[in-house]
């Protein structure tokens, strides 16, 4: 039995239980993935969103598209409930807020040009 005060144990883990490892790989692969899924999000959602407005008189598109947006969230929560999968899940969240992030800077960005 190993002792529980050993270096590199934190405390309160019970004997023989190892200790659960951060990578960064997994986390960052997630969040450029996310980032970039973001961004494709945003556009499908512009594109159809112009459809819409100018020339479809059908909203089964924007029903469609509104459906499609919430698919990427459920991925992500799935990815981040699977143990073999969490950190990736987590980054691909994380790359998504950022990616909504960067997007409202950039919206705030191109609607202050006007003036």
């Amino acid at each position: 039995m190993t002792d529980p005060t050993t270096p590199g144990t934190p405390p309160g883990t019970p004997p023989g239980t190892p200790g659960r490892e951060l990578r960064a790989g997994p986390i960052i692969g997630g969040a450029v993935v996310g980032v970039v899924v973001c961004w494709i999000w945003i556009t499908v959602v512009i594109v159809v969103g112009l459809g819409v407005a100018y020339g479809n008189d059908s909203n089964a598109a924007a029903v469609v598209a509104l459906l499609v947006a919430l698919l990427p969230v459920l991925i992500g929560v799935v990815l981040i409930a699977r143990p073999g999968t969490r950190q990736a899940g987590a980054g691909f969240l994380m790359g998504l807020a950022i990616g909504m992030i960067g997007g409202a800077g950039v919206c705030a960005s191109l609607f202050g040009l006007g003036r």
